[in-house]
């Protein structure tokens, strides 16, 4: 036999390429355990059988022909795609490649030929070619880019828009992947929704970037869905529609830009308006002192708390403009509240009023900056305690489940108009109704930060209740 060397045979055995070879002149073959996987047969099964038993009628006159041209010297090699039958029964589509191999020692020749499993190629060619009617013209004639797939991306078919968006000729792109044009950084990303759709059979819509033939990217935004065989109920391919959304991401951009100014306008207003009244008063205090010549101890107390008034507002104001870096680290949550509330505890009593916690025993770690979570919960606690009246309280719980853990605010003070919940967290809204808002706005902000949630039910002459929720890690 013409596999002498192990080195050849153990190569022609273990490939994953289906491969046969037929001796001409005896009509013996051997064929590999890839041949035996593609075609469903064992070993003894084929040994009673030939390359007749597994062509489609069809297409075995096919094979006759071009194996006689070959055997009269008229070719040396031929590639036809053809049908097989499997064992199962069902039709299973293949490229065979028929090489004719001389051996130089003995004189004989053979027949090696391999085949290459195109059955998922042609189902959905078949499916594509079943609804075409119904898409031709809505793909010719869209101005959306509708790209039709393999499984593992490969593009089988681009409609003409595409020229005219990306600057490539349709043509191009067959056989490659989206990901040899996706921008680095969105691979990842566009990967785990190629596998969801394969995976849940699930439509989605994702943006990421996209290369122009010029080399550019352009922000993309594809409705990707499975294309499933009515007949096997199995996935044939892939079907996306996308299209240029720079227009809408410039759009978006500007508006961002002009909440931001509008914002800082707000935020400007408020910080004036806070600032005005206790320089008035200092500006009052120092018109007296110049007329009297006389100093009173309490005008200068009242100065100071003025003074640090202001300081207090342009401290809040400096930290929702320029953020100091977070140092992210483990938190213990418990540890973390307890210090809050002993830091307000005693204010709280001397008022009459009460901070009571019923936490969990032990409470699971969060990754979190300790003093900007210490100033969500002051706050939080603080606006609490100006809600309530005397013999008010405020009360700290927490419920914790696989993937975050929850700490309740709940206050029973003079609770908060619905119509005003929706403007918590806005510039120039308090809940006491004096102050700039600025408390709030900053607790927001640090908890979009930590990837935290906050949710604010309220109830007028009843009280408030504020969750918020941690990832755990």
């Amino acid at each position: 036999m013409i596999l002498k060397s192990s080195v050849l045979e153990k190569v022609f055995f273990e490939s994953r390429i289906p491969q046969m070879i037929l001796e001409q002149d005896t009509r013996q073959n051997i064929v590999n355990y890839a041949f035996y996987q593609f075609i469903g047969y064992s070993e003894i099964e084929w040994d009673t059988m030939s390359l007749k038993d597994i062509s489609h009628p069809e297409d075995y006159q096919l094979d006759l022909q071009l194996f006689r041209d070959m055997q009269l010297g008229q070719r040396d090699s031929f590639q036809v795609e053809k049908r097989f039958f499997h064992k199962s029964g069902d039709i299973i589509w293949g490229t065979l490649h028929v090489t004719l191999i001389h051996d130089c020692e003995t004189g004989k020749k053979y027949f090696l030929s391999q085949v290459l499993d195109i059955s998922e190629e042609k189902n959905l060619e078949r499916v594509l070619t079943k609804s075409e009617q119904q898409y031709q013209l809505l793909a010719e004639n869209s101005s959306d880019i509708i790209n039709l797939h393999l499984k593992d991306g490969r593009y089988i078919y681009n409609s003409p828009s595409l020229k005219a968006i990306l600057g490539y000729d349709p043509s191009e792109l067959i056989g490659d992947t989206p990901y040899d044009y996706i921008h680095e950084d969105d691979k990842e990303y566009v990967e785990a929704f190629h596998r969801y759709v394969l995976e849940q059979r699930e439509p989605v819509l994702i943006t990421y970037r996209f290369r122009k033939k010029d080399g550019t990217y352009i922000p993309f935004e594809s409705s990707i869905k499975s294309v499933v065989d009515e007949k096997t109920g199995n996935i044939t391919g892939i079907i996306s529609v996308s299209r240029d959304i720079r227009q809408r991401v410039e759009q978006d951009n500007l508006l961002r830009k002009s909440e931001k100014l509008a914002i800082t306008g707000q935020l400007a207003a408020a910080l004036a308006h806070e600032i005005r009244n206790p320089l008035t008063s200092i500006k009052g205090f120092i018109q007296l002192f110049s007329k009297s010549k006389e100093c009173d101890e309490s005008f200068l107390t009242i100065t100071m708390d003025e003074i640090q008034s202001i300081e207090e507002k342009l401290s809040e104001f400096l930290r929702l403009s320029h953020p100091s870096a977070m140092k992210m680290e483990q938190i213990k949550l418990d540890q973390l509240l307890n210090q809050v509330v002993q830091l307000l505890q005693s204010k709280a009593l001397l008022d009459n009023k009460e901070i009571k916690t019923h936490l969990n025993t032990v409470l699971p770690f969060i990754m979190g900056d300790e003093q900007s979570l210490k100033q969500v919960f002051f706050n939080i606690i603080q606006n609490g305690l100006d809600a309530i009246s005397e013999k008010g309280f405020v009360l700290i719980k927490s419920a914790v489940s696989k993937s975050k853990v929850t700490i309740y605010f709940i206050d029973n003070g003079r609770g908060i108009p619905k119509e005003r919940l929706q403007s918590l967290g806005q510039p120039y809204y308090s809940t006491t109704e004096k102050g700039t808002g600025l408390g709030l706005m900053t607790t927001f902000k640090i908890l979009q930060q930590h990837d935290g949630v906050i949710e604010v039910d309220s109830t007028v002459g009843i009280g408030t209740t504020v969750s918020v929720n941690f990832p755990i890690i």
